[in-house]
């Protein structure tokens, strides 16, 4: 409780202040991100102490908000800590206006999402996110932005009213709104009202966590963003709707229902990227592709499926905010890559490129290796484990497609902006595999370096390459579509997806 408290505290009263003293609104968001580490730190220890917490917030029996400290919260929170800094020292005071208290806003409603244990208190501050995410996008009121806005939060508003209508459900049926208490009453079965409040919660999610067929606002809120916009919504906003799947899937078993999602997702995402042309909107469809790994982790079903998924939206969130800011930092984010000889990237957003390039590709020893080598041992259907095999060569033709355009097409500039950062940003990439030794120990890590796992993963990126090679002309020639993106089909596709999930769940 503490460990909540002091960081979301800091978070706000950095918020308020920076709104009114802006002089000095750069130190007081530092100020806001030293008790969020306090408070990240004080979860650590105790977690170290007594394992997995379960604790209510206020004393009003069940009625009360209920907290978790488990090693979910802690991923999500520390990603929180450190995509804060590292923004906030790209920035470096450059904007003007609310900015900052938005930011410190965001900052405050992800980093509470992390204990949250509680369908109502999920609900108040994935809609509190929302919010501040939507006036985040449309900030620096360009059309485009403004209508990638609107877009984001009429959908949004609509998944989030399906939710609340399902939270009515389960709550009527099940007289409690902790995950905890509302586990153990389903625990012996589940009557039709909890199963279908259940499904339309879980609908209202997909929208915030980049499902395919939800999420068909993420590309364009993604790209047309700003830079550091971009990369805390990739990076860590759209995570808090894949939290509360992955909160909410302790009390069903949606393991087939959470395994087709998320092959279909983590395809469907690498197909749009690859046919894409813009930076910012390759990185934005790759985030939904990602989103299927995370997935089908939660759809194992096992302890050691859910704590991969965790693992991957950390390492995740690292190596998608980099790659962003690597290509803000360049500028060169709303260009056509097919004309990258006419471009210039610095050399430290090359550095940035390749690392995270790296890491998204999985290669050994780089961080999303060893969350993708956990979550494929996990798996236990070969139809998931070959849905992987093609997300992940997915994964590297468009990935190789932008880095033969920025790191080998675009000339060389050696002075860039915000180069300390991109540098020491990337730097922290590579050393987060660390985390990895430290939470699985090293038997597992030795288990994950295993000679079957390394040939894999470095054959992949290979063949990956001798296909962009065979088609890469031919990819030029496609245009993206936009069809699927309209607001209105958009509408469409997030109430057919809604059908999907209540057929498979009747199917199984």
């Amino acid at each position: 409780m503490t460990a909540l408290l002091v960081g979301v505290g800091s978070y706000v009263s950095a918020g308020i202040l920076s709104l009114l003293f802006s002089r000095y609104r750069f130190w007081f968001s530092l100020l806001g991100w030293a008790g969020a580490l306090t408070g990240a730190s004080f979860g650590v220890s105790s977690f170290l102490g007594s394992g997995p917490l379960v604790g209510t917030l206020g004393r009003w029996g069940i009625l009360g908000i209920e907290i978790v400290i488990d090693q979910t919260t802690l991923l999500f929170s520390g990603l929180v800590v450190i995509l804060n800094i590292f923004t906030l020292v790209y920035l470096r005071g450059s904007k003007k206006g609310v900015f900052y208290c938005l930011y410190n806003f965001l900052l405050a409603t992800t980093f509470s999402i992390a204990f949250s244990h509680d369908l109502f208190n999920l609900y108040v501050t994935i809609e509190f996110m929302s919010l501040v995410s939507i006036l985040l996008i449309g900030y620096e009121r360009k059309a485009y932005q403004i209508y990638a806005g609107a877009k984001y939060l009429i959908i949004s508003s609509l998944a989030m009213s399906l939710y609340l209508i399902g939270l009515g459900l389960v709550y009527r049926a099940g007289g409690s709104l902790g995950i905890s208490e509302l586990a153990r009453t389903v625990e012996g079965g589940t009557d039709l009202s909890i199963s279908l409040g259940l499904c339309l919660m879980l609908t209202g999610l997909a929208v915030k966590g980049g499902v395919f067929l939800f999420s068909m606002w993420l590309p364009d809120a993604h790209s047309y963003s700003d830079t550091v916009v971009s990369a805390l919504l990739s990076g860590m906003a759209i995570k808090s709707g894949l939290i509360g799947i992955i909160r909410v899937s302790e009390m069903l078993d949606w393991s087939q229902l959470l395994l087709v999602l998320g092959a279909l997702t983590g395809i469907a995402g690498a197909i749009f990227a690859l046919v894409s042309r813009k930076p910012k909107k390759i990185l934005a469809h790759s985030t939904i592709s990602q989103v299927g790994y995370i997935l089908i982790g939660i759809g194992t079903g096992t302890p050691a499926g859910v704590l991969a998924a965790s693992l991957h939206l950390f390492f995740h969130g690292l190596f998608k905010a980099l790659l962003f800011l690597s290509v803000g930092a360049a500028g060169v984010g709303a260009d056509d890559i097919d004309r990258a000889r006419n471009l210039s990237v610095p050399l430290t957003s090359k550095v940035g490129l390749v690392v995270g390039s790296v890491s998204i590709m999985a290669i050994p020893p780089f961080n999303k290796y060893f969350s993708k080598t956990m979550l494929v041992e996990q798996v236990n259907q070969e139809w998931a484990w070959f849905a992987m095999l093609a997300i992940g060569l997915g994964t590297a033709l468009y990935t190789l497609r932008l880095d033969w355009a920025l790191i080998f097409e675009a000339r060389t500039d050696w002075a860039g902006k915000n180069d300390f950062v991109v540098v020491v940003f990337a730097l922290a990439v590579v050393l987060s595999s660390l985390l990895a030794w430290v939470i699985l120990g090293s038997p597992e890590m030795v288990q994950l370096l295993s000679l079957h796992h390394l040939a894999t993963y470095l054959v992949i990126p290979v063949v990956g390459g001798f296909a962009l090679l065979l088609f890469k002309k031919k990819l030029s020639e496609i245009s993206p579509p936009d069809f699927p993106f309209s607001l209105e089909n958009s509408l469409v596709s997030l109430f057919t997806g809604f059908l999907l999930i209540e057929l498979v769940l009747f199917v199984l």
